[in-house]
């Protein structure tokens, strides 16, 4: 510590104070060169990570969305350290001011390995493509929802309860990716004792076709209806199921489940639901009265 401070006074006292319009045109100069060239740093990245390009699958997609924000991030904290180095150094020794930053870095070293490791498990993330930006996933068996993005120290999960759940990249430990592939979306649909199987299977079979020609963006292929899967008490189960991407799952159910009532409405397809039947006894009958 004591040769950190010593580090820091010899910097201080060598501060050159010279030429200080001279020194300020030049750092206006080097703000100047940093703008453009973080300008045309990140058209490069958009260029390179470019998700809207043809033939490009949606999951490749978001994670060219994660690399260009990750690429665009590092670029960013490069190019800064490196003027901010160049303006000082128009001022001072940066030989001491880069004495000042290891000693400094080397003191802190050990509380900064959270952050280390933060970072370094981030950069894992991303070009191991374990998660994308947009990707279903589960994190730790109890934080599920949409991936809101994915930094250089934590990532943001957008829980389907609204809440936005930050962790750091180090800590994921345990983690379900449900975008890696198709899913199913599946649907139970029950239906009273007295109908007619067969006829509710082709009324299903049809409003399947249906809503995979009018909603092909939410289907990967057409829901397919499996048949009776199980006998309730009040009623017997049909499943239906589709594959799909883990964003679209629920909105395909959604539709599935309106379009299913709909077309039971139409048809008079009875849908069990709780009923009672009460038994009136007239005790004038029973008297003989």
């Amino acid at each position: 510590m004591e040769n950190l401070w010593n580090s820091f006074d010899a910097m201080i006292l060598g501060i050159d104070g010279s030429h200080f319009l001279e020194k300020i045109i030049i750092a206006v100069i080097i703000l100047v060169a940093v703008a453009i060239g973080l300008r045309v740093l990140y058209g490069g990245a958009d260029r390179i990570f470019d998700e809207a390009k043809p033939g490009i699958e949606p999951r490749e997609a978001r994670r060219l969305v994660t690399l260009n924000k990750v690429v665009k991030t590092f670029a960013r904290a490069t190019v800064w350290i490196v003027a901010s180095i160049m303006i000082l150094g128009q001022f001072m020794d940066v030989a001491s001011l880069l004495a000042v930053a290891g000693i400094g870095t080397l003191a802190i070293g050990f509380g900064a390995q959270g952050i280390v490791e933060d970072v370094m498990s981030g950069f894992v993330i991303v070009f191991e493509n374990q998660f994308s930006v947009g990707d279903y996933v589960t994190i730790d068996e109890s934080h599920y929802g949409i991936v809101e993005s994915i930094g250089i120290r934590t990532s943001a999960v957008r829980e389907f309860t609204g809440g936005l759940f930050i962790i750091h990249n180090g800590k994921i430990d345990r983690l379900i990716n449900f975008s890696k592939g198709h899913i199913k979306a599946a649907v139970d649909v029950s239906i009273a004792y007295e109908e007619n199987i067969e006829k509710v299977i082709d009324i299903l079979k049809t409003v399947c076709n249906e809503v995979f020609e009018s909603d092909e963006e939410l289907f990967n292929t057409t829901p397919e209806v499996l048949g009776v899967t199980r006998l309730d008490p009040s009623g017997m189960n049909i499943r239906i199921l589709a594959d799909e991407d883990a964003t679209n799952r629920f909105q395909a159910e959604i539709i599935l489940r309106q379009k299913i009532k709909e077309a039971f409405d139409r048809n008079n397809i009875e849908i069990p639901y709780n009923k009672s039947v009460i038994y009136y006894k007239n005790s004038k009958e029973n008297n003989g009265n």
